[in-house]
């Protein structure tokens, strides 16, 4: 059995008390290359957080590094995404209501602190598939993750996802494509920030259990 190590992005300094927008300035792709998916890198404007990692769950908007805007912040965990750029029905062949798709988006960025980095690519693209399936490319790692995901949900409490939060433009619906992205962001129950945290045994099982599921269907099949 594989051994499991564990990079928890979890915050020591907080913005949990969101009243409202906070601006943000794009700083970097992951290696210089939107395609490679997670970790992009944002900055609060002025504020007291450094630079910290997001996922970006919008294939079709594409900020570049330096442009800024100003976002509405979503606990995942509370269950209102009334704020968020797809709170509306996720279009496609296999259409979505749209807390299930953000859950199944947060239960696969929770597993980038299990997963190894080289898989961390795929769970992107998993997630950008979910949100735009029409237009995201999705081979046989992104495929697995996102079966992974439809299983790994399934009775989990929302409360499971108060260390996600949704990062959105406050003009969400914007058509332009080169308008900022909407993001994903592991944090702590009490808002964003940086630090380290190993989990209890019973969070490695929820989060490993959807992966290992499909894992043991690929062996016996």
């Amino acid at each position: 059995m594989r051994r499991l190590v564990l990079l928890a992005l979890l915050f020591g300094v907080s913005v949990c008390a969101y009243a409202g927008p906070v601006e943000f300035t794009f700083v970097a792709w992951n290696d210089g290359q939107w395609q490679n998916g997670y970790p992009y890198t944002i900055q609060p404007v002025g504020g007291p957080l450094a630079a910290f990692p997001v996922m970006c769950d919008d294939y079709y908007h594409g900020g570049v590094p330096g442009q800024m805007w100003d976002a509405n912040i979503s606990s995942l965990g509370s269950g209102n995404i009334s704020l968020t750029r797809f709170n509306q029905m996720i279009p496609g062949p296999d259409a979505l209501a749209p807390l299930r798709a953000y859950d199944e988006a947060g239960w696969l960025l929770l597993q980038t602190l299990v997963e190894p980095k080289n898989q961390w690519q795929a769970i992107n693209y998993a997630v950008w598939y979910i949100f735009d399936p029409i237009q995201t490319p999705c081979n046989g790692a992104c495929q697995m993750y996102l079966a992974a995901a439809q299983q790994g949900i399934i009775g989990l409490p929302q409360s499971y996802y108060d260390r996600v939060y949704i990062i959105t433009p406050v003009d969400r619906y914007d058509p332009d494509p080169n308008s900022p992205q909407e993001f994903l962001a592991l944090g702590s129950s009490s808002g964003l920030g940086f630090g380290q945290s190993v989990p209890e045994p019973g969070t490695l099982m929820l989060l490993g259990g959807g992966l290992a599921a499909i894992a043991g269907r690929k062996f016996l099949s």
